[in-house]
């Protein structure tokens, strides 16, 4: 039994082409994966851009040599770099455009984040002033000890808050116990403060972070950043 064998013959200019094409594939996508690492994206993405643009002006360099005419050659450039122009101004359009509604979406969490944690430091050191002023009689319990008796397991370091729905990833955090004075700390993790240098209790820098202090006169709020 003979087998039928087919041939498919590809011109020179043919392979030619789909060699430059696997090739700028393989050097623009390798160029995207070993940029430096980051949280954003546009980083790698402005690697490939640029490694994208070198290949097409390789290509175009290639392409553009003789027998072609000199002036089909200048027409031919000209396009390509008014196109390359317009396509990278685009490119930096879209960056500026992206990067700005990012900021806008973290500084509108940023307000929404600080209020919340605000009543979080508020809530606990309220009900525990207001038990200790509804107190009768002359053993008076200390607002640690209401405190306490309040938030079971609270200590210095601790986190008293408890998640309210899946993903609820706040902490309320006890930096100070004692008799007459108990100090509360929340703290966002995403969202920058005011001041970028500023410290945070769990080793980040510039985040958001409020505290409560509560004594028997009363609770005072400190905006730390």
């Amino acid at each position: 039994m003979e087998k039928n064998t087919v041939t498919i013959e590809i011109k020179q200019e043919v392979s030619i082409t789909l060699l430059w094409i696997v090739a700028g594939v393989i050097f623009v996508s390798l160029v995207f994966l070993l940029a430096p690492s980051s949280m954003e994206l546009w980083p790698s993405l402005n690697a490939a851009g640029i490694a994208g643009a070198v290949y097409l002006i390789a290509m175009l360099t290639y392409a553009l040599r003789k027998p072609l005419e000199m002036r089909v050659r200048v027409w031919i450039g000209v396009a390509a770099i008014v196109v390359l122009a317009l396509g990278a101004f685009t490119w930096v359009g879209m960056q500026a455009q992206t990067e700005f509604q990012a900021d806008m979406m973290m500084k509108i969490r940023g307000v929404i984040g600080r209020n919340v944690m605000r009543r979080y430091v508020s809530e606990v050191p309220l009900k525990t002033l207001d038990e200790f002023y509804q107190q009768r009689g002359p053993n008076k319990s200390s607002l640690a000890d209401i405190f306490c008796k309040e938030n079971p397991g609270a200590v210095v370091g601790a986190n008293i808050h408890r998640p309210e729905w899946e993903g609820d990833w706040w902490q309320v955090v006890v930096t100070k116990l004692e008799p007459a004075t108990i100090e509360l700390l929340s703290q966002e993790t995403y969202v920058k403060g005011r001041d970028p240098q500023f410290k945070n209790r769990n080793g980040q820098v510039g985040m958001m972070q409020e505290k409560s202090i509560l004594t028997e006169k009363g609770i005072t709020y400190v905006s730390e950043n």
